[in-house]
């Protein structure tokens, strides 16, 4: 009977031991990781600041210089549609042209000068 005994309390040792060596053990994130995750967090956050503050509005709420600009700079194309953006305080503007199936997107600052 002790025989059986020290076999059982044996097999319940090894058990016990095999489940305690077989747990997980996660391993160290590494700093530059971490500094990817966090800038990749950072330049989606920004980038979505700067597209909820684009706003489409009228063709007829630009700026009068910005309407010059297009009047005498862009005169064979159509306006189709307009942005207004506030970045910092600075207020520009976005205007999607058409030309014979061409389309294109020009930049302007209020003063009507085109942004690059």
């Amino acid at each position: 009977m002790r025989k059986l005994s020290y076999v059982i309390v044996i097999a319940a040792l090894s058990l016990i031991s095999t489940t305690t060596f077989a747990q997980e053990v996660e391993e160290p994130v590494e700093a530059t990781e971490v500094a990817e995750v966090t800038e990749a967090t950072e330049v989606e956050a920004i980038a979505e600041a700067v597209q909820q503050e684009k706003v489409e509005i009228q063709l007829n709420e630009l700026p009068e210089a910005v309407i010059a600009t297009l009047s005498a700079d862009f005169a064979g194309y159509t306006a189709d549609k307009a942005f207004k953006t506030a970045t910092d305080g600075v207020e520009t503007y976005a205007v999607q042209l058409s030309k014979e199936g061409e389309a294109i997107e020009v930049n302007f600052d209020a003063e009507g000068k085109v942004i690059e």
